[in-house]
C-alpha cells in the first residue's frame, strides 16, 4: 500500500534573486513547496507571477522540478518578484526587493479557497503581507485552512 501523500502549500511571495553572477529561483514558500515535492510529497506554490518572461521560465522551472504549478496566478499588469542581491566588502548580502509586483496583488479565489480546505500544511511569511492586497488574501486562505493542518509562518525582517 502506497503511504498517504501530504498536500504542502507555499503560499506568497515567489521571485527572481538577481545576484552579480545570475538569477536564481526564489521566495520562502516556493522553496518550502519545492522542498516539499523533494521529500515526496504535493508541493504546491500559491503566488503570482507576471506575464512576462521571469514569470513563463519561473513556472517552467517549478513545472520542471515537479511542482504543482496551475494554482500559480499570471498577472497581465504587474512585472514578477524580483531582489537585486549585493554584498558588501565584509561579505554581507544587501537585499532591495522590488515593490508592487505580481505577488503584492495575491488574488482570493475559489480555487484558492479549495486548496486551503486540502492543505495538510501551509507556509507563509511576513513579506507577501507587505501590501494590503495580499495580506487579506493571505488571511483569508488561513481562515479556510482546516484547523488540524499545520501552519508555518516565515518571519521576514528587513532594514525597510
Amino acid at each position: 500500500m502506497k503511504p498517504r501523500q501530504y498536500t504542502v502549500v507555499g503560499l506568497g511571495e515567489l521571485l527572481w534573486d538577481l545576484f552579480p553572477q545570475g538569477k536564481q529561483l526564489g521566495g520562502a514558500p516556493a522553496n518550502f513547496a519545492y522542498m516539499t515535492a523533494l521529500l515526496g510529497d504535493r508541493g504546491i506554490v500559491a503566488s503570482r507571477v507576471g506575464g512576462d518572461r521571469l514569470g513563463q521560465e519561473a513556472t517552467w522551472q517549478l513545472a520542471s522540478s515537479g511542482l504543482d504549478i496551475s494554482l500559480i496566478q499570471v498577472d497581465a499588469q504587474h512585472a514578477t518578484g524580483t531582489v537585486r542581491v549585493e554584498v558588501d566588502a565584509k561579505g554581507q548580502p544587501e537585499y532591495r526587493i522590488v515593490e508592487d509586483v505580481a505577488w503584492d496583488h495575491l488574488e482570493w479565489t475559489r480555487e484558492w479557497k479549495e486548496l486551503a480546505e486540502s492543505a495538510d500544511a501551509v507556509c507563509f511569511g511576513s513579506l507577501a503581507q507587505r501590501s494590503p492586497r495580499s495580506r487579506a488574501t493571505i488571511r483569508e486562505f488561513l481562515k479556510a485552512v482546516r484547523p488540524e493542518a499545520v501552519r508555518i509562518f516565515d518571519v521576514n525582517l528587513r532594514q525597510a
